[in-house]
């Protein structure tokens, strides 16, 4: 006989079971009380529908006339009476009944402010005891019997579907205007917090749903709104009802039935523990961890979780988890614990891509971070930090606190944060900070000075915190996870069109492009945030010093083939602190062949292999913005006859005469330096508008 499967739904497991059979092309109905369900159902793409409320005699000559094989019951865990009368429909047509049974989770039993009770009476004879208003959750169905029963009907609030059965469910049993909210779920616990407060609720009313209820989200706001929770118990968690089954078993029992195989979709959580201590855990944390069959995390992570005799694997790499999870697959519930927040600089985000890639359900659960703990002890506004990632890869650190007043650095060890404090200090000998790490850091007087501060083991017991602004580094101080914290209040008078005078540049006797052809060529350059630049000839260093301090994202390489231009270019690097400018010493194009691929790139010295050089960088990045400058005009013809080799540029040339008026006797005279020719290739716009 061919399968064919009647599902009673109008409930997420019966849409979530209903997508399954679509998925798995195995033939179904879904029939729902009202329209509303029927409309719901059409939106997540069930086509299969039919609608109305039918008693035992019905739906039997339903499940015989249309040639079901198997019932199954995904009906609210509240709509006993309907459940009933399916299975009373199964018995008389001896075709096979499934109750599809909520995951109601456990009972708060240890809480003061949530009551549990078995009936609607016991539940409104708790709810007149509180004097305010009270907010129902429980939707339209018992609603008409629980304001029959309220002493003062005024006090009622509910929250119903926006459907016209429900808003009329709500005028009979006496409720009108602001008294009646017809809104569609989920609601987040902001959202539930929100409808309390609105509504100047001490209590509400809510049955026992489960998760995919949003039974946690009202309670947790009612908890954090400080009011009562009166919550009507699961008839099937009483025992009341027959015995159920879980997706996971239901999806099985088809699978037999329909002789085809469904493979539940997998699931795991991925969640921050915080900084150590179980302090920091949050309320979702703790419950994942009740819930989880196998916990997996690094082992400083696993160290802080207390033990019991579930397995817990030291271990965070994605794809060995999924590994062992393929080979292991009893598993339900896999939990991944990082330190921290999982949304900060963490090992997370290539989790959750990796397992969802692999057709996983992917929980995140936020934590708690250590940026957030070192805010606290220093009294610190987030809002005007800039945060940084240096932890197992390179970062232009000195840059980013030359750029901005506030700055915290992730580091990768102690010793790692050592050697920042080391180099921050020797970067900015010469600004100084005054006391104790909390003092100055709180201290709204302290506006003016310069500080480094390290936070170690933060949120645990060997927390410690560090002014190191004043004073020797001292590495053995410095112990376990590490964050750095810089004030420096000098990065605010930077000026906001920034550009180096001819003046601060150690020029020597090498060549240097003069401040005003390097404005043009910076504007013609049009570099972004991400940019790699090669600047090849780069001479004294003067373009790459001002592109590198434009931005500390910005990756410039500086090449150049001089023994003493080379030189000034290592000691303009070092009086500028720009850690973002790497000197490569050789001669183009040979010199490119190792390097990241190019996103840009100026030319201010061939040595007559400008042909090369192009062809080189191309190659690399055929979108690369190129930007050359000459002075002679045989340097220029070279230029321009090398272009006629790619056809797909069209280049844009300008020609710049700068005078530079100097005092003489009483007179100022102008002192013209050379004209310049600028020319801009890329495939595209290349004079850089959009």
């Amino acid at each position: 006989m061919k399968c064919k499967i009647l599902v009673f739904g109008g409930t997420t497991e019966g849409r979530v079971l209903a997508d399954y059979l679509r998925r798995y092309d195995i033939s179904h109905e879904v029939s729902v009380a009202t329209d509303y369900g029927k409309e719901i159902l059409e939106e997540s793409g069930e086509e299969n529908l039919m609608v109305g409320r039918k008693n035992s005699a019905e739906i039997s000559d339903v499940i015989i006339s249309e040639g079901f094989t198997l019932v199954v019951d995904a009906t609210h865990p509240f709509a006993t009476a309907v459940s009933e009368e399916i299975r009373k429909a199964c018995d008389m047509v001896a075709v096979p009944y499934l109750r599809l049974k909520r995951d109601t989770g456990e009972s708060l039993l240890d809480n003061s402010n949530i009551i549990y009770v078995d009936t609607i009476r016991n539940a409104v004879s708790e709810l007149e005891r509180v004097s305010g208003n009270v907010l129902l959750l429980t939707g339209s169905k018992n609603l008409e019997e629980i304001a029959a029963s309220f002493s003062d009907v005024s006090r009622l609030y509910v929250r119903v579907l926006p459907n016209e059965e429900s808003i009329r469910t709500c005028v009979r049993a006496g409720l009108q205007g602001r008294q009646i909210i017809a809104m569609q779920g989920p609601f987040s616990k902001e959202m539930n917090i929100a409808t309390i407060k609105e509504v100047g609720a001490e209590a509400i009313f809510t049955k026992e749903s489960g998760k995919t209820g949003g039974l946690d989200e009202k309670i947790n706001a009612a908890l954090e709104c400080g009011i009562k929770v009166v919550v009507l118990k699961n008839p099937e968690s009483m025992g009341k009802e027959t015995c159920g089954y879980d997706l996971k078993d239901v999806l099985k029992m088809i699978s037999a039935h329909a002789d085809k195989e469904i493979v539940p979709k997998k699931s795991i959580s991925l969640a921050g523990i915080g900084p150590g201590s179980d302090e920091y855990h949050t309320q979702e944390l703790e419950k994942e961890l009740k819930e989880a069959d196998i916990i997996f995390g690094a082992k400083a992570v696993l160290k802080n979780i207390q033990k019991d005799n579930r397995p817990f694997v030291s271990e965070y790499d994605a794809e060995i988890i999924f590994d062992h999870l393929r080979d292991n697959p009893g598993f339900e519930h896999p939990l991944i614990l990082f330190s921290g927040d999982i949304s900060l600089c963490s090992g997370a985000k290539k989790a959750t891509a990796f397992f969802e890639k692999n057709g996983y359900e992917v929980k995140r659960i936020s934590g708690i971070s250590s940026v957030t703990v070192l805010a606290e002890r220093l009294r610190l506004s987030l809002e005007n930090i800039r945060l940084v990632s240096a932890h197992g890869k390179e970062c232009n650190v000195i840059g980013y606190v030359n750029e901005n007043s506030e700055v915290i650095v992730l580091t990768s060890s102690a010793g790692h944060a050592s050697e920042l404090c080391t180099e921050i200090k020797n970067a900015f000998h010469d600004k100084k900070g005054v006391g104790s790490a909390l003092e100055a850091a709180q201290s709204e007087n302290d506006k003016d000075n310069f500080l480094i501060v390290v936070g170690c083991e933060l949120g645990t017991e060997d927390e410690r915190i560090l002014d190191v602004t004043d004073t020797e580094v001292i590495s053995d101080n410095i112990k376990g996870k590490c964050l750095i914290y810089v004030k420096n209040p000098y990065a605010k008078k930077r000026s906001v069109v920034r550009g180096l005078c001819d003046d601060e540049i150690i020029r020597g006797h090498a060549p240097m492009t003069k401040e005003e052809i390097r404005a043009l060529s910076l504007r013609k350059l049009a570099l972004s945030n991400d940019s790699v630049l090669y600047d090849v000839g780069a001479g004294t260093g003067s373009i790459s010093l001002e592109a590198a301090l434009l931005s500390a994202d910005i990756k410039v390489f500086s090449i150049e083939k001089n023994d003493e231009a080379y030189e000034l270019l290592r000691q303009n690097k070092d009086k500028f602190g720009v850690q973002n400018m790497e000197l490569i010493y050789g001669e183009a194009p040979e010199a490119l062949q190792s390097l990241p691929v190019p996103s840009h790139a100026f030319i201010g010295g061939s040595s007559g292999n400008i042909k090369e050089i192009l062809r080189t960088v191309f190659d690399k990045n055929d979108a690369t913005r190129v930007v050359i400058n000459t002075v002679t005009a045989e340097s220029f013809a070279e230029v321009v006859d090398c272009i006629k080799e790619f056809k797909d540029i069209e280049p844009d040339i300008i020609q710049v005469s700068v005078s530079r008026y100097k005092k003489v006797g009483r007179y100022h005279l102008a002192d013209a330096l050379n004209p310049v020719y600028i020319v801009t290739l890329q495939k595209g716009a290349p004079d850089g508008r959009n």
